[in-house]
């Protein structure tokens, strides 16, 4: 019974000795276990053990709903949380729920705007690892990700992802409220602005806002006087490059947009649907103060009838 006891107690101390030694390479730094294949090194052994899977392609951790396969039994956990809904981890700050700590850490940063991972060549800082890795990507011009059926390279795998999506036509993402679908999931965020009327970029010279962060960028050249689009035949510059495009078309004569109802033809595509509005008799711009409505946005114009009569 002694003798059980002393070994039972070895065993403890044991234990703790070796968890303690693996505390400790925290903060010493310490990697004494490093893969054989790509000499990757790590602060204990089980982290190298999973690694080593990356190499071997070894999954041994099976989903029994999806039977999806996994190289850690970590990773099968926050997967099973998918199928049950369950999101243990609760942000103190606005209550949002998530499924796994990591994915809670990450959004309490958006709370405390801390950014702890800096990129080394422009000190650009990001909320996380992962997103400091896909963008050195953008120095290093590597793009590790490759679609099978075109061959074209990505940075990061969601944007394979995404890209994918263009050769099977899936959209999986629909919008509640006009059951648009889209391919990917900040597509239909853009989109839903649309139905909300958010506009979360402003201009910081004359407080416009914008839907999208490229309104925005564009718009910031109205009051740089930047214009970085040049016809090739008369040196125009511009500062979109759409309005290159229709400028060009000013030489070239064409009109690659028909009227479907009369034939008639447009420079773009904006003033062929301005025209179709004359067949269907859509008129969308009210004026604020008569409600006389008008076929296209310019003809508001109209409000100054009243402006100037004050």
């Amino acid at each position: 019974m002694v003798e059980n006891l002393k070994n039972v107690k070895y065993t403890t101390l044991l234990t703790d000795s070796i968890h303690l030694q693996k505390h400790e390479r925290i903060h010493s730094g310490e990697k004494p276990y490093g893969c054989k294949q790509c000499s990757k090194t790590f602060s204990c052994s089980s982290h190298l053990w999973i690694h080593e899977r990356t190499h071997s392609g070894e999954k041994p951790y099976e989903c029994k709903q999806c039977t999806k396969t996994f190289s850690c039994s970590n990773s099968l956990k926050k997967h099973e949380r998918t199928h049950s809904g369950e999101k243990p981890y609760e942000c103190k700050q606005c209550t949002k729920i998530f499924s796994c700590s990591n994915s809670l850490k990450l959004h309490e940063r958006t709370h405390s705007g801390k950014k702890p991972y800096e990129c080394k060549q422009c000190s650009k800082a990001f909320r996380s690892s992962t997103h400091l890795r896909v963008h050195e990507r953008i120095h290093s011009g590597e793009k590790p990700y490759e679609c099978k059926q075109c061959t074209k390279a990505f940075i990061c795998s969601s944007s394979l992802h995404s890209h994918e999506r263009t050769h099977s036509g899936e959209k999986p993402y629909e919008c509640k409220q006009c059951t648009k679908p889209f391919s990917c999931s900040s597509s239909l965020k853009l989109h839903e602005r649309t139905h909300s009327g958010e506009k979360p970029y402003e201009c910081k010279q004359c407080t416009k806002t914008f839907r999208f962060s490229s309104g925005l960028k564009l718009h910031g050249r109205t009051h740089s006087g930047e214009k970085p689009y040049e016809c090739k035949q008369c040196t125009k510059t511009l500062h979109f490059s759409d309005s290159v495009k229709l400028h060009e078309i000013t030489h070239t004569g064409e009109k690659p947009y028909e009227c479907k109802q009369c034939s008639k033809t447009f420079r773009s595509s904006s003033h062929l649907r301005v025209h179709e509005r004359t067949h269907s008799g859509e008129k969308p711009y009210e004026c604020k103060q008569c409600t006389k409505t008008f076929s296209c946005f310019s003809s508001l114009k109209h409000e100054r009838i009243h402006t100037e009569t004050l």
